[in-house]
């Protein structure tokens, strides 16, 4: 973290605690966008951790989290963000790992998990009709493929991680007066 006062980092998490609560907004609001957005939500993150460290990122997380709950129409959004909106600090966590088979078998593990854990406590917790009815209007094997695609959504989400914190060491963060 750069030398800044809490002022600042307080500032700057706002705007883009701001930013992120507008993109899971957008989720109720634009058709077939309740995954995309807690996706784009969750890319955020990638400068308030590059900028303000582990413990601003955190209560950040929260924050944003917490509001997406109260605020975003569609709480599938919000529930979505609340299980993966951490993912790229836990990626850092990741690529501790010693091998790199290890830690794409760990990578996959986590994001089913999350997956499962997601959509059930939306189905059997939540109770949440629209989620419930969507899943009991499909086949088995389709909910297999969505599966699937999720799991290759997350690998290209994962890369583009990557990409997109070398953007912003490289191209942004030199230019920001910060």
């Amino acid at each position: 973290m750069r030398n800044r006062s809490k002022a600042s980092v307080l500032a700057l998490c706002g705007v883009l605690a701001a930013l992120a609560v507008a993109l899971m907004f957008l989720g109720g609001v634009i058709p077939f966008a309740a995954i995309a957005c807690p996706v784009l939500a969750s890319l955020v993150l990638i400068p308030v951790y590059a900028e303000t460290g582990k413990k601003w990122s955190l209560l950040w997380y929260a924050a944003v989290a917490i509001l997406g709950l109260l605020l975003a129409p569609d709480k599938e959004t919000a529930i979505l963000f609340a299980f993966f909106g951490y993912y790229p600090m836990l990626k850092k966590l990741f690529s501790r790992l010693p091998t790199a088979w290890l830690k794409w078998l760990v990578k996959f593990a986590y994001v089913n998990a999350a997956i499962f854990a997601a959509y059930g406590l939306m189905i059997f917790v939540f109770r949440m009709d629209a989620v419930s009815a969507e899943f009991a209007q499909m086949e088995r094997y389709l909910l297999i493929v969505l599966l699937l695609l999720a799991n290759l959504s997350f690998l290209l989400y994962d890369i583009l991680i990557d990409r997109l914190e070398i953007f912003y060491h490289v191209r942004i963060r030199p230019k920001l007066k910060l």
